[in-house]
């Protein structure tokens, strides 16, 4: 069904390539999981085989790729949309509507098919996908998961005979991520071919057939599904993996959470036409790094707006050993790292990214920092030129520059290998010990047992439960 042919990439204005002399054959109705550390190639080998190289993205293509039997540098991009589907790292970059119900149906309406079959699809997915609650909804008002469910039943709508899918777990929560997993086998059985690049692959040890890992743009193994099975936890970890057995994962710290000092929010409440946020108030030691929970849609990126005062419509109010910070303070003592980080690049090199966040430019501070993430390399870098992993990277160095008493991450290693997301985890500690607030909003068992102190659960907007990890209730 697909082959690559001793097939070289380099983008346009990179002195690396980043992907060379790959030769790999998958056959028809097979699952293959794309892994490796950030920036191996994993999204590269994606776009080749969805056109979006060469058609749309500039560098030198060297070798042969084959779909059902076809070369794609012979092939119009319509021929391939019609055998492939695609979902991206941020789904919101696929969009072509506003609404989810037009989104839904946007690809079979191009293809021209019958107003009854595009209904009968529709309502397939609906169902496949437990979409109901999330028809006739704005797609910008979703939260990050819906979003990517919306996108994985835009692509499977029209039944193409290969799905590509690039780290579609990214911003699930785990049941979200059980459903894909259910989807992933519902097409595996209908003999669909399924590439997916992907960190988190502990949803994946009984679908995938073989699990392809690279590093720097080479092949280096292919491992089948009893390999991967038989790995241990810290044996994937030395490759740069995340975990398979998550059911060994545990809290790595014990420690005692109250010094002393308190952080206090005051009742913090957001309405727009389809959410309501009420969070009644908490009480939690200062410093410490908690993570936000919660399933998707339950409001903890509108709580982490809201918390920090980039929301107009919200009034945060809390207290930092009881100091008070109105409004207009929570957002001079806040820093954020949003979902979709491209929000928030906007120079043209990763350093110059750093010293704009710095109260006080300082280089040789900044150089710290990159090292502290393993982002030294791509100091002179664009930052729309990287992957998604190591954007993220900067956006979190970023955040941490800024120096602020109270930080909020919005998914920050959904993008991240192990050991990376091992990196951020110091990170976090360094914070900590720097006397600050981190607030995580993660649905990431993996990082939550690295460097996090407790978590607070959210639900339909309200906060479910607090819990700290030396078994204190809060």
């Amino acid at each position: 069904m697909i082959q690559l042919q001793n097939v070289s990439f380099q983008y346009q204005y990179q002195s690396k390539k980043a992907l060379n002399a790959i030769d790999l054959e998958i056959s028809a109705g097979e699952v293959i999981v794309l892994c490796g550390k950030s920036g191996c190639g994993k999204t590269t080998i994606t776009r080749l085989l969805n056109g979006l190289i060469p058609y749309y993205i500039n560098g030198e293509l060297q070798g042969t790729i084959r779909l059902a039997n076809q070369d794609i540098q012979a092939m119009e991009i319509h021929e391939i949309s019609k055998l492939t589907g695609s979902v991206f790292q941020n789904p919101k970059t696929q969009f072509y509507n506003i609404d989810t119900d037009s989104e839904l149906v946007f690809t079979v309406e191009n293809f021209g098919l019958p107003s009854y079959e595009i209904l009968n699809r529709k309502a397939m997915m609906v169902e496949q996908f437990e979409l109901q609650p999330l028809l006739q909804r704005n797609l910008f008002h979703l939260s990050g998961g819906e979003k990517q469910r919306i996108a994985c039943a835009s692509v499977a709508i029209h039944n193409p005979p290969i799905i590509i899918l690039d780290e579609p777990t990214a911003n699930l929560d785990n049941e979200a991520t059980a459903q894909l997993g259910e989807m992933i086998a519902f097409w595996k059985s209908q003999g669909k071919t399924i590439v997916i690049s992907e960190h988190r692959l502990h949803y994946l040890q009984n679908l995938a057939d073989r699990f392809v890992y690279l590093e720097d743009g080479e092949i280096k193994h292919i491992f089948t599904q009893k390999e991967m099975l038989t790995m241990s936890n810290e044996a994937l970890y030395q490759l740069g993996l995340r975990a398979i057995h998550l059911e060994e994962l545990m809290p790595q710290h014990d420690r005692l959470l109250d010094q002393g000092a308190r952080f206090k929010l005051e009742t913090l409440s957001y309405f727009n036409h389809d959410f309501q946020l009420k969070i009644e108030g908490f009480d939690l030691p200062f410093p410490a790094i908690m993570a936000i929970t919660g399933h998707n849609g339950a409001g903890k990126s509108t709580f982490a707006k809201a918390l920090t005062g980039l929301n107009r419509k919200a009034s945060p109010t809390f207290h930092i050993n009881n100091v008070k910070f109105r409004k207009k303070q929570c957002v001079q003592a806040s820093s954020m790292v949003m979902q979709d980080v491209h929000h928030q690049l906007f120079t043209e090199s990763v350093l110059a990214e750093i010293l704009l966040s710095m109260p006080e430019p300082n280089e040789e501070l900044a150089l710290d920092l990159l090292a502290l993430l393993g982002a030294s390399e791509l100091k002179d870098a664009h930052p729309l030129a990287l992957s998604g992993g190591e954007k993220q990277r900067v956006a979190i160095l970023s955040a941490i520059a800024a120096d602020k008493q109270v930080m909020i991450m919005d998914e920050p290693t959904s993008g991240l290998d192990y050991h990376h997301m091992r990196k951020f985890a110091n990170c976090m500690n360094i914070l900590r010990n720097q006397n600050k607030l981190v607030f995580i909003i993660t649905h990431d068992p993996e990082m939550i047992a690295l460097c996090c102190d407790g978590t607070i659960e959210l639900s339909q907007g309200m906060m479910k439960d607090i819990t700290l990890f030396n078994k204190q209730r809060v």
